[in-house]
C-alpha cells in the first residue's frame, strides 16, 4: 500500500471515510509507527483514536509468524478501544489474554507496558464497546447473564491471592468450571454441554480428508497438500 500509494492502509481508510465508532480494524499491527514499516508519518494511532475505532487484537496467528503488535499499551494510551479475539484454533480467550500481555511487554521492553486488568477490560468491555453493545461485557444489573465460573481449588490457581493473574498466566481454561451465555449454561463441571465433541471431531477429520484430496486440483501450482504444508516430522512407513 505504501509502495503503490505513498500512504498507509489506515490513512487510506481515513481518506475514504471508513474510520468511525462502528469500525473494527482486524489486527492493525503494521501501522506507520511499527519498526518493520519504518514510515515517516507517525499518524496512524491518532487517526484510529480520533475516529473512535476499535482494534481487534488477535495475537496468536501473527505471533506464529514472528510478528507482533508494537505495542498494546501504546494503543491504549492513544485512546483506542482495544478488544481481544482468537482468529485461530484453539479459540481460547484466556490464552489470547496471556499472549497479548506478554507480547506487549516484550515489544515495549517494559513490564509495566500493560496490566492484567487492561487485558480483562479488552476481553470483556472492550469487545462489547467494539460491537456497540451496552448490555454485555460486564456483570451488572440489566446486563446479559454471561458468566464464567472459575474453580479456585484447581492447583494452578493456588495460592489465589490474585485470582485474575492466576487465571490468565497459569491456570487458563483448566480452571474454568461453568459457563453461562445469556443465562443458558453451555459448560457444566468442565464439560461442554452444547456439542457432541466426538461427533464433531469425526466430521472435522472427514472434511480435512476431502480438502487434502482436492488440494492439488485447487492449487494454482498443482501442489499436493504435503507440498503446500509439510508435516512437522517425516512419516516413516
Amino acid at each position: 500500500m505504501i509502495r503503490r500509494h505513498g500512504r498507509t492502509p489506515i490513512q487510506w481508510a481515513h481518506d475514504v471515510g471508513l474510520l468511525g465508532p462502528s469500525t473494527i480494524l482486524g489486527h492493525a499491527i503494521f501501522l506507520d509507527s511499527h519498526s518493520w514499516v519504518r514510515w515517516w508519518s507517525k499518524a496512524d494511532l491518532r487517526l484510529i483514536a480520533d475516529g473512535g475505532c476499535t482494534v481487534a487484537h488477535c495475537p496468536t496467528p501473527f505471533a506464529r509468524y514472528g510478528q507482533m503488535l508494537e505495542n498494546f499499551g501504546d494503543y491504549l494510551r492513544a485512546g483506542i478501544n482495544m478488544g481481544i479475539g482468537t482468529d485461530t484454533t484453539p479459540h481460547n480467550m484466556l490464552e489470547e489474554m496471556r499472549k497479548a500481555a506478554v507480547l506487549a511487554r516484550i515489544a515495549a521492553r517494559d513490564i509495566a507496558a500493560v496490566s492484567t486488568a487492561d487485558m480483562l477490560h479488552a476481553a470483556t468491555i472492550g469487545g462489547a464497546n467494539a460491537v456497540l453493545r451496552q448490555d454485555i461485557g460486564r456483570l451488572a444489573p440489566g446486563m446479559k447473564a454471561d458468566i464464567v465460573v472459575v474453580d479456585l481449588e484447581v492447583s494452578h490457581m493456588q495460592p489465589a491471592r490474585d485470582p485474575l493473574r492466576s487465571l490468565v498466566y497459569h491456570a487458563a481454561e483448566r480452571a474454568v468450571r461453568d459457563v453461562y451465555v445469556d443465562g443458558r449454561q453451555v459448560v457444566g463441571n468442565c464439560k461442554v454441554l452444547t456439542l457432541d465433541q466426538a461427533d464433531a471431531a469425526g466430521r472435522l477429520a472427514e472434511a480435512q480428508a476431502r480438502m487434502l484430496a482436492a488440494a492439488q486440483q485447487r492449487d494454482y501450482r498443482r501442489r499436493s497438500a504435503d507440498e503446500i504444508s509439510p508435516l512437522s516430522l517425516p512419516v516413516v512407513c
